[in-house]
């Protein structure tokens, strides 16, 4: 019986360390995107009037 419930938390703990990742991912993932995109525009003349 203890076995089951430690293998049922650690299966919880799981899901929940995978839900916060993938959060914290998805973030990362906006802002790099972001980033790429403004470092094309600038380096191939798009933004070069602005800045």
């Amino acid at each position: 019986m203890t076995d089951f419930i430690t293998i049922v938390i650690a299966i919880l703990a799981i899901v929940l360390i995978m839900k916060i990742t993938k959060k914290i991912i998805k973030f990362a993932l906006t802002v790099a995107v972001i980033g790429l995109v403004l470092y094309v525009l600038s380096n191939y003349g798009f933004l070069n009037g602005l800045l």
